[in-house]
């Protein structure tokens, strides 16, 4: 479940810098609005780097093509990112060895609309993990529910998730998949 918790998070965090690049609609703006975000974002990650025992980075690559949904009052209700051909990539500079795998199709359900303590439906659909080699690939729909912390200067929502509601396909236990990615990482 740790892991899970990590995961969601990862997901999350990994949606922060497209969401960044998205601005709230004024009131009485168009209802839909479609935005393509340009990602290209590495980072350290602290915890694959302490399961592995050796730096990993994260990086995430592509373009989305994102529907925004607004209410009358101009609030953000519904995000849709479907997946645009991006990836997913964990490498270890010190060895050399790295996988990717897609980024998943994402709809965010706002409900009312997206403010600070309102609560939001996140719809994760299609691989969300592979290990080429390693292990069965994490594959199929997980629906995860979470709360508007606060926005970025530029309006878009800033998520944290909480709660697993549902759960379709196949998911690997968090410890196979740390042996799986810490032996991909350090073959």
């Amino acid at each position: 479940m740790k892991l899970f918790r990590i995961t969601c998070r990862l997901l999350v965090l990994l949606l922060v810098p497209a969401l960044s690049l998205i601005m709230a609609a004024p009131a009485g703006a168009e209802q839909a609005k479609h935005v393509r975000v340009d990602i290209h974002d590495s980072f350290p990650s602290e915890f694959w780097t302490d399961a592995c025992g050796t730096d990993v980075v994260i990086t995430q690559d592509g373009v989305l093509n994102v529907t925004l949904v607004y209410n009358q009052q101009g609030l953000l209700v519904k995000e849709i990112d479907p997946s645009g051909g991006g990836t997913l990539t964990f490498s270890a500079p010190l060895t050399g060895d790295s996988f990717s795998f897609p980024i998943q199709s994402t709809i965010i359900d706002y409900g009312a609309g997206a403010q600070i303590g309102s609560t939001f439906t996140m719809k994760l659909v299609g691989l969300s993990g592979h290990v080429p080699g390693n292990i069965a690939s994490d594959a199929g729909q997980i629906i995860v529910t979470g709360v508007v912390f606060g926005f970025e200067e530029n309006g878009s929502p800033l998520l944290e998730s909480h709660d697993i509601v549902l759960e379709h396909g196949n998911r690997e236990s968090g410890e196979a998949v740390v042996v799986a990615v810490c032996s991909a990482l350090t073959a």
